[in-house]
């Protein structure tokens, strides 16, 4: 981190660097809080201390990171600012703060030790970000004592239980191995490890905070023995709704007559807007590994419906689009691909070169031809359009898969 100074009358610049604290503070360390938040217009310090150290969720919901709890205020305009320790080294990136009003001074900071390994992960050739690997199984915490009895787990057997795991780790893994260890780290029962001390936190941490192809060791209980598996390489494992935009995907959309379809995507803040309807739809979909999709690239949505002749009697928006005239739709592109078959079918019967025509609200259409678009949509009843009038509905452009300039 740098900060540049110019002294008057002078063209020369001085650049002062702040190094960047090893590791993560503890309980009771005093900070700093440096930014330029709501309420004035020049530098503001607010002091306080590491309060906890913890992971807390992001979006999307399961997807944690290490955070520093302080109680120096944080409010907007400080996310992006450094937090100093006592010795002036950067302890961390000021990013959030816990407004529900039954809370008081809990602010967050993301620690020094996860900003390294964002900056290791930033490329130094064509400006490439590499995503954090995944955690290749699903878990259920052996607390419950009639669980572990089912699974035949004994009382001195502590870690937590497989009910998933990712194809490429099925020669280490099984469902209903009892995880142990990761590296040599005691899981608990309820997932936790030991950070330092008697610090606690979730143990996806360990998986998270490593590099793509990585080499990691698991120690399950199975069987009745303590097993270690050699060691693996983990693996970005994309969910089939993407996360970040212009980081695992780029945006795009399809114009088909009146309506905007797009792939379905976890954006930011998704969890809290969508209908609940997609809720259970992307959790149940990113509950599947890759290569166990049913062919599926992506899910698609029909985002908008708007308003014209066409699509009279159609309102609602926000429904996943499963079939095209009864083809299981795979992706986006694939849905475009159709598209263009039946405008070709369209212009050939009608006699004319493949070109777009002009948009003409006060034309009928056409249902003599009969070529139609049949989208066949999740839980609702499907959508018909008659295939000239939603070509002329276009907005003079033939349809394509767009992406965001």
């Amino acid at each position: 981190m740098c900060f540049k100074a110019c002294a008057e009358g002078s063209l020369r610049h001085v650049v002062y660097s702040a190094q960047v604290a090893y590791g993560t503070k503890t309980w009771e360390e005093t900070v700093r809080a440096l930014g330029f938040p709501t309420g004035g217009r020049t530098l503001c310090i607010t002091e306080g201390v590491v309060s906890r150290v913890d992971s807390i969720e992001l979006t999307p919901p399961a997807d944690t990171t290490l955070v520093i709890q302080i109680d120096a205020a944080i409010n907007p305009g400080n996310s992006g600012g450094p937090v100093f320790d006592s010795r002036g080294y950067v302890a961390g990136v000021a990013f959030c703060k816990d407004v529900r009003s039954s809370t008081d001074n809990i602010g967050y900071v993301i620690p020094s030790e996860v900003v390294r390994t964002f900056l290791d992960r930033c490329g130094k050739e064509r400006d490439l970000y590499t995503l954090s690997p995944s955690v290749p199984y699903r878990w259920h915490k052996l607390e419950n004592q009639s669980l572990r009895a089912a699974h035949k787990v004994p009382h001195d057997v502590s870690g937590v239980l497989l009910t998933s795991v990712a194809p490429f780790l099925e020669g280490a893994l099984k469902i209903s191995d009892v995880l142990m260890k990761i590296d040599g780290r005691n899981i608990s029962d309820d997932g936790q490890i030991e950070l330092r001390g008697h610090e606690l936190i979730q143990h996806r941490y360990l998986l998270r905070n490593k590099g793509i192809g990585a080499k990691t060791t698991f120690t399950v209980f199975r069987e009745g023995q303590q097993v270690q598996c050699p060691p693996v390489e983990l693996k970005d494992l994309p969910p089939i709704c993407p996360r970040w935009p212009d980081v695992d995907y780029l945006p795009e959309y399809v114009i088909l007559g009146a309506l905007a379809l797009v792939p379905l995507a976890q954006g930011h803040h998704w969890y809290k807007e969508c209908p609940v309807e997609l809720k259970a739809t992307i959790d149940r979909w990113n509950k599947r590994w890759p290569g166990d999709r049913d062919g599926r690239e992506q899910l698609v949505l029909l985002v908008t419906v708007f308003a014209h002749e066409l699509t009279f009697g159609y309102h609602r928006g926000w429904r996943v689009v499963e079939s095209y005239n009864g083809t299981p739709i795979t992706s986006l592109r694939h849905v475009r691909d159709l598209w263009h078959e039946t405008r070709e079918k369209v212009q050939e019967a009608v006699g004319k070169k493949p070109e777009t025509p002009a948009a003409s609200p006060t034309k009928s259409p056409k249902p003599e031809l009969g070529i139609f678009v049949r989208l066949g949509l999740q839980s609702d009843d499907d959508i018909v359009l008659d295939a000239l009038a939603a070509m002329e509905a276009e907005p003079g452009a033939p349809a394509s898969a767009g992406k965001r300039p």
